[in-house]
């Protein structure tokens, strides 16, 4: 629809950006430290921060013994309430009796400097009971296992399950059974800005919470409750975020400097370190063991999965995960019956949350593989064996209801929108494949071509509401809190305000998120931005529109009806009217409110879901059979967009999430070992560089302008991510004959994969 640049282009570029560590410091602010356990299981015995407390400029220091000292009372809080908004196990405020990763939160020292405060945390004394960490969800399970949350009886944090159909039936008459086990390791998201972060100041009775996260309501409700407060007392900012991903959400840290600052009545900086973010979040680890049966003709008849799930030392994001993992199985695939059970474990690693595609990413690599490898043991091509199982446009499923978590649902979600053929075309067409198998080269150098397609049911449940407000100097400011991760929220906004009005989009301000307008968001994530955030705004812009042509009709003449606006201007036949004018003889201002929602419905899986979000990928891959080095040569990404709204930040939604397939392919693993967390520091996490992205990458839209968004617009963020890592394992495969089943694909499993190392434990 536009091509425009986006509207945070030049201050990101020129630098003038302000970001959570550039925000000024009011007078008085001090600075937070954290104090953090080094242990990934310890009990936490005796507590002395006195050395801390006597170092010169250390104010105050919190930790389990001085809670009341900050009018904080965990015990008499609503567990059920602040676990659901800060969504941990327990301990969530900060962690008292037992440490369960490395890195867990035990207080905070504030003083007059930063380097003050990480000095004097390092000398607070506590007394460690080392107890032995689980690192491995399989581990969490088998009988006999250290339990993390003794409350529990066990490490089992959830089980989520789903079947329909006459599973068993179809596996015993199948003239085919294939299997296969794929496994994803914990991963960090790694945005550029650290994980969290933040500025608090409580003054006038009033929290002011500055922070880069996708949801400032996520701060008002835990420290509402934590600290006594109205909600209306809690007001929290969202300057520039420099990139999300899912890890940039409201964490105990910001929650603790809250109670700090209500105390000691002065603002408080916390700004964490490259550590600490490793620390603050991770992807879900998977495995998935999946099964599937086929007729003579190679047609899906069920499929049979078992999938565990690793959420780390809380709970943080298991249910989503878990959740999400479990509705996208079978991904875009035909199945007449299906089964799933997942089962979910508490380890000793960083609690994981919600990352880029939260819980599909790992599920479609496995299943996506898995079909890839049914092809070549049946000896057909990958894409014509694709084609034939997978649902095409305007196609439901096969069923007409579930069994889910042993309760029957009705299905409530559309059909297919989409057409994975075209996608998949495209997709082929601008890496030069002919879709057919690589022959096998006896040299040094392989190559190979592999594709990856995915199937995400578009957007989320949620709210959204958005502000409309003409301006005196006849400029349109929008009002919401929809903050902007780097993905280009406020460019969609500023799209979509100045399409609805007609007005160009330099005379639109897309203001920053602040919870004081009163306009609930359910938060930048989960695809829904755009739908959901977009039609909030659209229908806030018409009001306006309606109210402006009110105005110009009572104050210059004719019938609402009459009016236009054309260009920037009102207009009723030849007349010109500023629009500044207009909002004059309003006095001086107009405004109108969108609201928008989608509820949950029966189908908790699908039923909140509004249109289909499919991705591909067609990838080359060149493998060095003496060092098992895989370098990707070409790539392309192709989405279903309904309408593009803004090409450039569309395509750099595309471009971003294909990059970071490429580091959970090829470099990306959260290492545990000796007792701790190994790799928490950007010198030994690899990521990709850019000499690791091909010359050769294309991205590519189908625009059939039929998606519930704002003029046809469909949701994109998250269709390229988990195209990546099958594309690349079946082009490997297609090179060199050998199938990777676990992420990354490192030289090592590579050249073992090939036979020409003996796997070793």
């Amino acid at each position: 629809m536009a091509d425009g640049e986006r509207v945070d282009i030049r201050d990101k570029v020129t630098g003038r950006a302000i970001y959570t560590e550039d925000l000024p410091e009011p007078p008085g602010t001090l600075f937070a430290a954290a104090i953090r356990s080094p242990y990934s299981h310890a009990n936490v015995g005796a507590i002395d921060s006195s050395r801390a407390e006597a170092v010169p400029g250390v104010v105050a220091v919190l930790h389990r013994d001085k809670l009341a000292e900050f009018d904080v009372q965990i015990d008499e809080i609503d567990k059920d309430a602040l676990h659901m908004n800060l969504a941990a196990t327990d301990n969530p405020f900060i962690t008292r009796f037992k440490a369960r990763y490395d890195g867990d939160l035990l207080g905070m020292v504030v003083a007059r400097d930063i380097r003050i405060a990480r000095a004097a945390a390092q000398m607070v004394d506590i007394d460690f009971e080392i107890l032995p960490p689980l690192f491995d969800a399989a581990d969490a399970l088998a009988p006999g296992a250290p339990i993390l949350h003794e409350e529990h009886g066990s490490n089992l944090a959830m089980t989520e399950s789903i079947h329909w159909g006459d599973v068993d039936s179809a596996f015993a008459s199948a003239a085919h059974v294939f299997e296969g086990t794929f496994t994803s390791p914990t991963i960090f998201h790694h945005p550029m800005e650290p994980a969290m972060s933040g500025l608090v100041h409580f003054h006038h009775d009033v929290l002011e919470a500055w922070g880069p996260t996708n949801n400032p309501f996520s701060l008002v409700e835990p420290a509402s409750l934590l600290l006594g407060l109205d909600e209306e007392q809690v007001r929290v900012h969202v300057p520039y975020v420099g990139g999300n991903f899912g890890a940039k959400h409201m964490t105990g840290e910001l929650v603790v400097v809250s109670a700090m600052s209500k105390k000691l009545g002065r603002p408080i900086k916390y700004v964490a370190t490259e550590e600490e973010s490793f620390r603050v979040t991770a992807r879900h680890a998977m495995t998935y063991r999946g099964r599937v049966a086929l007729d003579a003709d190679a047609r899906i008849l069920a499929m049979d999965v078992d999938l565990l799930v690793d959420t780390g030392a809380y709970f943080t994001g298991a249910a989503i995960a878990t959740q999400n993992a479990v509705s996208s199985g079978w991904g875009g695939y035909r199945m007449p019956s299906f089964r799933m059970m997942a089962r979910t474990a508490y380890t000793n690693k960083v609690p994981a949350g919600m990352f880029r595609n939260t819980g599909k990413n790992q599920v479609t690599f496995a299943l996506d593989s898995l079909m890839d490898s049914i092809a070549h043991q049946l000896d057909l091509n990958p894409i014509e064996f694709r084609l034939q199982n997978m649902l095409q446009h305007g196609e439901q499923a096969s069923v007409t209801g579930w069994t889910r978590n042993g309760k029957d649902v009705k299905i409530d979600y559309p059909p297919l929108d989409t057409d994975y053929s075209k996608l998949i075309d495209i997709a082929c067409r601008e890496i030069r494949w002919d879709r057919q198998p690589a022959a096998r080269n006896e040299g040094r150098f392989a190559v190979g071509h592999g594709i990856g397609v995915s199937l995400r049911r578009g957007a989320s449940f949620g709210d959204a509401n958005a502000r409309a407000r003409l301006n005196a100097d006849g400029s349109v400011t929008i009002e919401h809190n929809a903050p902007d991760v780097g993905e280009g929220a406020h460019t969609m906004i500023s799209v979509v305000a100045a399409g609805t009005l007609g007005i160009p989009e330099r005379q639109v301000h897309v203001a920053e998120p602040d919870t004081n307008y009163n306009l609930h968001f359910s938060g930048t994530s989960s695809q829904r931005t755009t739908i959901q955030m977009g039609n909030a705004v659209r229908l806030a812009c018409e009001a306006l529109q309606a109210e402006i042509f009110k105005v110009a009709a009572s104050s210059l003449g004719g019938n609402a009806a009459d009016w236009q606006i054309h260009d920037g201007r009102a207009c009723r036949g030849d007349q010109l009217v500023e629009l500044g004018v207009i909002a004059e003889n309003a006095g001086g201002m107009i405004e109108a409110v969108g609201s928008y929602e989608r509820s949950n419905r029966v189908d908790h899986a699908f039923g909140s879901r509004d249109h289909f979000a499919p991705g591909v990928a067609a990838v080359e891959v060149e493998v060095d059979c003496e060092t098992g080095d895989v370098r990707v040569l070409k790539y392309a990404a192709c989405a279903d967009a309904g309408t593009v709204l803004n090409y450039s930040a569309a395509k750099g939604q595309i471009e971003g999430g294909a990059i970071m397939g490429f580091g959970a392919a090829l470099f990306e693993e959260v290492s545990y070992g000796e007792g701790q967390l190994l790799n928490a520091d950007a010198f030994q996490y690899r990521l990709p560089h850019l000499s690791d992205i091909p010359e050769g990458f294309s991205v590519n839209f189908i625009e059939n302008h039929d998606g519930p968004g704002p003029f046809g617009s469909k949701g994109i963020a998250q269709t390229s991510i988990p195209c990546a890592a099958p594309a690349i394992a079946n082009a490997i495969f297609d090179a060199v004959g050998a199938r990777l089943t676990s992420t990354p694909f490192t030289p090592q499993k590579v050249l073992e994969a090939m036979g020409e190392l003996k796997e070793k434990p």
